[in-house]
């Protein structure tokens, strides 16, 4: 069995579905579209505009990355990204969830932030990737194109002000499954992807990754995606808005993470 595999550069739900193919040892050839380009293709090929997308050989197409993973894990069983056991499987189910959910959603939009205040560093979640354009052309559209997906995803400034001062209890979250074994077991599971994938594209961010690194959830993120393009320079969000947030957190009585 082959697939095609149709990716943005540095999208962290394609790079969960990229490890789960290499995880199973399946062949896949790679797409890489363009961001804001990727929604018209996409339409056009799969019914919807979201990334990832995959085609078998057989003609079958599948988009989201907790869809894909899915199938793939009834396609080729071994190694299981869902495990046998009844009650795991509903906590790496309900985790993988909440990955898709609620991370996705906040890395995206801290990302995009960020890319709007810097467009040039958009390009280097570009590394590795074949380009359906010249990379110079690419790089011309880069500031529009970010201050496209902060408008559709919702990254303004209050919003990431929100997001950030909710991270730590997010990240506790993602410590507190850890050592619940839930994620960062010996085997990966899909958890471990999909939530690990999100953290890893946070980690790109030279303001977060003295949050992130250290600490199990940045562990966890490093371990499955020990390469990730992409890198944007610290200093690049306000600082302040980290200041602000680290005494809303300190005041407040964080809500309990124990799982």
């Amino acid at each position: 069995m082959t697939a095609t595999l149709y990716v943005v550069p540095g999208s962290h739900p394609c790079a969960a579905v990229e490890r789960a193919l290499r995880v199973k040892g399946l062949a896949y050839e790679r797409v890489d579209l363009l961001p804001i380009a990727h929604k018209v293709q996409q339409r056009r090929r799969f019914g919807a505009t979201t990334v990832p997308g995959i085609e078998f050989d057989n003609g079958e197409k599948l988009l989201g990355s907790t869809a894909i993973i899915r199938r793939l894990d009834e396609l080729a069983p071994e190694p299981p990204l869902l495990p046998g056991d009844r009650a795991m499987r509903a906590e790496v189910v309900q985790a993988s969830g909440w990955g898709e959910e609620v991370l996705q959603p906040i890395a995206r939009r801290l990302v995009w932030a960020a890319l709007k205040r810097d467009s040039s560093a958009m390009m280097s979640y570009t590394e590795g990737a074949r380009l359906p354009v010249p990379r110079r052309l690419a790089a011309l559209s880069a500031g529009a194109v970010a201050a496209a997906e902060v408008r559709i995803h919702g990254a303004s400034d209050p919003d990431i002000r929100a997001d950030l001062v909710n991270l730590p209890h997010h990240l506790a979250r993602i410590d507190a499954w850890i050592d619940a074994s839930v994620l960062g077991g010996h085997a990966v599971n899909a958890a471990d992807l999909q939530i690990g994938a999100g953290v890893r594209l946070l980690l790109t961010l030279g303001d977060l990754e003295p949050m992130l690194s250290g600490r199990p959830a940045g562990d966890l993120a490093r371990r499955h995606f020990p390469e990730y393009a992409g890198h944007v320079p610290k200093g690049t969000l306000p600082a302040g808005w980290f200041t602000e947030a680290s005494v809303i957190v300190g005041a407040r009585l964080v809500p309990d993470v124990t799982l």
